[in-house]
């Protein structure tokens, strides 16, 4: 201006405030604006991603609980950038009555067996899985002691009882 020497107007012209992690930077008021934040997300669960103003995207390798997609291992962690594989599912249920494998899809089976038991009866013989569970067998403990004075009898937690009697003998 003639009256007043150089005159400055802001305008909105695309810039460069320096700063990489910022996209479409802008003039505003005078002054270089930074604009949209530079995606750094690499997809990865194991790096922590991150921008420096100068060095760009970073992606570090954490320790973060993951899923390496296995039912059969549980516990994985991140490690150098990946999941690996946490310790071994125990699938043990405590039951004799099944038998207990891993599928990597479906996680724990436990699918029945016809294997002997016991049933906890004492009086069974015979006893046998069924349905996952251990049935009475079809046998029974004979507890005749062939004698007169006793009175045989079977208890489901001892066995055979054998008590004395009064009776007559001869």
């Amino acid at each position: 201006s003639p009256a007043t020497g150089c005159i400055y107007k802001n305008n909105s012209k695309p810039c460069d405030d320096q700063d990489v992690c910022t996209t479409s930077d802008q003039c505003w008021q005078g002054l270089c604006q930074g604009g949209a934040t530079l995606p750094c997300d690499d997809g990865d669960l194991c790096t922590d991603d991150s921008c420096h103003p100068v060095m760009g995207c970073s992606f570090m390798p954490n320790t973060a609980p993951c899923d390496d997609g296995d039912a059969c291992t549980q516990g994985d962690v991140c490690k150098a950038g990946w999941c690996a594989s946490g310790k071994p599912a125990s699938c043990d249920d405590q039951n004799s009555c099944t038998d207990d494998s891993c599928d990597k899809e479906q996680g724990c089976l436990h699918l029945p067996n016809n294997k002997a038991c016991d049933d906890g009866n004492e009086c069974t013989l015979g006893d046998v899985c069924a349905d996952g569970a251990c049935q009475a067998g079809a046998g029974s403990l004979n507890c005749q002691d062939n004698n007169f004075c006793t009175d045989d009898s079977c208890d489901p937690l001892s066995g055979c009882v054998f008590a004395d009697n009064s009776l007559a003998c001869d």
